[in-house]
């Protein structure tokens, strides 16, 4: 059983398509496709935020998702998230718990209560792939404390309020 009050409770401050102003840097081939970052922020961390980089479609879906937009037919999260449903089950939460090789790991919190006692599930996942579940279903956030030591300060990032407005820049299209 994991210690909760290990674990902070986060909000998601901002996704960002990450720009490389280094000409060298926009060249290599591992950055042809656009990379994205989601910035988690706690109110213990003051100014600092938690950048944890993801891909396209996963930034996507929790723009989507934070903004209520609801697309013709479910995407992945959304389905997920009905079939979850469909049987019983709830997302209670989901951590992001550590760093392993330089990559961030996440859990995913289930609560089934078809039982007269309720079950708790732990499901190994990727933050990128929790956070947009979690922002569905409405369920807290939470990051390991010892993650502040992988923080950074948010003006770190060279972003405007509105800068995913801009055509050119939308994460999506309506």
């Amino acid at each position: 059983m994991r210690k909760y009050d290990e674990y902070l409770k986060a909000e998601v401050k901002g996704i960002y398509r990450v720009v490389f102003r280094d000409k060298y840097l926009s060249r290599l081939s591992i950055f042809v496709r656009p990379v994205y970052v989601i910035l988690l922020a706690c109110p213990e961390w003051g100014d600092l935020v938690l950048p944890i980089y993801i891909n396209e479609p996963e930034a996507m879906s929790i723009q989507m998702a934070l903004e209520g937009f609801k697309p013709q037919r479910p995407l992945t999260h959304d389905l997920i998230l009905s079939m979850l449903e469909s049987l019983g089950i709830t997302i209670e939460k989901v951590t992001v718990d550590g760093v392993i090789s330089g990559v961030y790991v996440a859990t995913i919190v289930l609560r089934d209560d078809r039982k007269s006692k309720p079950e708790y599930k732990y499901i190994d996942a990727r933050p990128s792939d929790s956070i947009a579940l979690a922002v569905r279903a409405g369920a807290p956030i939470y990051v390991a404390r010892h993650l502040v030591e992988y923080t950074v300060p948010a003006d770190q990032f060279d972003y405007e309020e509105n800068e995913s407005t801009s055509e050119e820049d939308s994460l999506y299209e309506e």
